[in-house]
């Protein structure tokens, strides 16, 4: 499913690659520089209440492999930060579904949920998986503060056959009070650590592909060829 975040890993060789600077440079979002491979934007039209963030880096991965460990739901604790369990509520399509991921945050906070209703969908050269928030509440536990979202998105695009580049982007009120501090990690620390994380899953996991993943409605990207 689509990765969540919420808060607060190094191979022997090369697997983020160099950003160029045009990235996201569409008027709404402005580098604030490169964390450890991953470029970080913040929001030019920030709404108060809301935290927003935008990560992209490229992987010396192959797409398909990064496509498999976000569907896996049920896998995803054991590698994105603070991600302590899923729940898979219903499967509205093949590429659709009502699902919750509950995230641990520091004390003295109460922890989050997001309760989301997920899309996976294939486009001409990327894969998006989207997300919005779930009109069924009752879903929601009752121990846990439920985030609300005004956008999550998470976009798989191959650069190549073996590069991929990703970007994610997100704003949300996570509910209740968080200090400015922690909205700092959140907003700079976070993103890069899940995409570490997302990294080395794929990496050293020879047994991504579900069933899950096999169900889905898949559509052949347009791969460009690398250049020789």
């Amino acid at each position: 499913m689509i990765l969540i975040l919420l808060l607060i890993s190094g191979m022997g060789f090369q697997i983020f690659a160099a950003l160029p600077n045009a990235y996201c440079s569409d008027g709404q979002w402005q580098s604030i520089g490169d964390e450890e491979g991953v470029a970080l934007y913040r929001s030019l039209n920030e709404t108060e209440g809301l935290l927003p963030f935008k990560a992209v880096a490229e992987l010396e991965v192959p797409y398909e492999r990064i496509v498999m460990a976000l569907v896996d739901a049920e896998g995803k604790p054991d590698w994105a930060p603070k991600l302590k369990a899923t729940a898979i509520h219903s499967q509205i399509s093949s590429n659709r579904f009502v699902y919750s991921e509950y995230y641990h945050t520091p004390w003295p906070f109460k922890d989050r949920e997001f309760l989301l209703d997920g899309t996976v969908t294939y486009e001409r050269n990327r894969v998006v998986f989207s997300a919005a928030n779930s009109e069924n509440i009752s879903l929601a536990k009752k121990d846990h503060l439920t985030a609300n979202i005004q956008e999550l998105t998470f976009t798989v695009t191959p650069v190549s056959e073996n590069r991929t580049r990703v970007e994610f982007t997100f704003s949300g009120d996570l509910g209740g009070w968080i200090p400015d501090f922690v909205k700092t990690i959140i907003q700079k620390r976070w993103p890069v650590r899940f995409i570490q994380a997302l990294r080395d899953h794929v990496v050293n996991n020879n047994q991504l592909e579900t069933p899950r993943y096999r169900s889905l409605d898949k559509a052949t990207l347009d791969v460009p060829k690398a250049v020789l």
